[in-house]
């Protein structure tokens, strides 16, 4: 493809992608996919804005159980300008111009030095000096932003192999266009892998990404809840409880938070700035202001109130069957318990709302467990586009999987 092509389509709006046989690498495509059960005709646009497409045939496709897929929060997400991404939109049509499979997209610059021991965090300082680019990748994403879960709609389409190698060979050819040497489809579940084996012949590795913490909702009334716990769990969330009150701390339910956007942004940064490992996205202001305006009342802010100040604050995202738990953030200094009773009211309003699941994202897995979560693996499928670092990334361990851990039982009804 000439970067003249390239303008052209991106000054169209939606960029085409042309499906091809999965065999082949990046390549000019033809029109039609090969399977190993049929050939099939597709067309595959790439949209350069969630604008350019109706609300209404988007979420047609995803269903009332995905607030995170859904035009309201990609629309929210791509307004605020987070830094460092570059959105698209992949739509799929049949041979009648139906949609019948899509999935957002981005392009992250990102940087694989934080991997490197602090030890040798200095000579990779100096290192950038002459080579600015040292270990960083344009990587193609096909994800959710700034969430891990599932990122095609519909759900099942996973298990489609002819409209998935469609979807390859389109993401392929925009990273491509774009200069983008690194390809990721993240994340499946393990009930998705069987379906995707072909990916291997094509270069990609399945790895681990942290798995999702989530508690499975059976209970009518956050009462039922506690009473549900074995006596140990109940005291120590109690205990937790007391404590939150002895310091003067109680939550309160924001409908309306934008205006406080920049507090908020300045307690998430100090959350980023603590965290350990491996982090890419900062949310800003406008995430808040945009996340308040787009999906009004399936989203809300819950604060930490402590003697009239706002000390800590978690976002919660609704649909018909999830509570999710995004970005946690609070003021600088020592830590009082201020995480745990946000969770605790993620947990409540999940319950409340009668949801079939509460997702409390990734991390912090021993503490989550203590309030019902367990752990759903979440699997990545990779590729570089350049032969000789894609046969070295293959036989790079895989650093995200985590030893098997003993799981918790917190409700009587998990027995022993």
């Amino acid at each position: 493809m000439t970067n003249k092509t390239a303008m052209l389509r991106e000054r169209s709006g939606w960029w085409h992608g042309r499906a091809s046989s999965f065999w082949s690498d990046v390549q000019p495509r033809s029109s039609a996919v090969r399977t190993s059960r049929a050939v099939s005709d597709f067309e595959v646009k790439i949209y350069r804005s969630i604008t350019l497409i109706e609300q209404a045939e988007w979420d047609s496709l995803c269903g009332s159980d995905a607030v995170t897929r859904s035009h309201a929060y990609l629309s929210a997400v791509e307004a605020a300008a987070i830094a460092g991404f570059t959105h698209f939109y992949l739509r799929v049509f049949d041979s009648r111009g139906r949609a019948i499979a899509q999935a957002p997209l981005y392009i992250l610059v990102t940087d694989f030095g934080q991997l490197l021991p602090n030890i040798l965090q200095p000579l990779l300082a100096r290192c950038r000096v002459w080579w600015p680019a040292l270990l960083t990748a344009r990587i193609t994403e096909c994800a959710t932003p700034l969430f891990a879960g599932p990122a095609l709609s519909p759900p099942e389409v996973v298990h489609d192999h002819s409209v998935m190698a469609a979807i390859e060979a389109a993401v392929a050819d925009l990273a491509q266009a774009k200069g983008s040497r690194l390809i990721v489809f993240r994340d499946f579940y393990r009930s998705d892998i069987d379906s995707l084996q072909w990916l291997k012949p094509r270069g990609y590795k399945c790895v681990n990404n942290l798995p999702l913490a989530r508690i499975g909702v059976e209970w009518a009334t956050y009462n039922d809840y506690l009473a549900g716990m074995r006596s140990r769990y109940r005291k120590d969330l109690r205990r937790r409880m007391r404590k939150a009150e002895r310091l003067g701390q109680s939550v309160q339910v924001l409908d309306n938070f934008a205006a406080d956007a920049r507090g908020w942004e300045r307690q998430a940064a100090v959350i980023y700035r603590q965290a350990t490992g491996f982090k890419r996205e900062a949310v800003n202001a406008d995430y808040y202001r945009q996340m308040n305006h787009a999906l009004g009342e399936a989203c809300k802010l819950l604060v930490v109130m402590c003697e009239g100040r706002a000390i800590a604050h978690g976002m919660v995202a609704f649909d018909d069957e999830n509570a999710v738990a995004t970005f946690f953030g609070r003021e600088s200094g020592p830590a009082n318990g201020e995480w745990f009773l946000l969770m605790n009211e993620v947990v409540r309003l999940g319950i409340e709302r009668q949801c079939r699941y509460i997702h409390l994202g990734l991390g912090s897995y021993d503490a989550k467990a203590l309030v019902g979560a367990v752990e759903e693996p979440l699997f990545v499928y990779t590729r570089c586009t350049h032969r000789l670092l894609n046969w070295l990334i293959r036989r790079v361990p895989d650093l995200m999987k985590r030893p098997p851990v003993k799981r918790n039982r917190p409700f009587r009804s998990d027995g022993e």
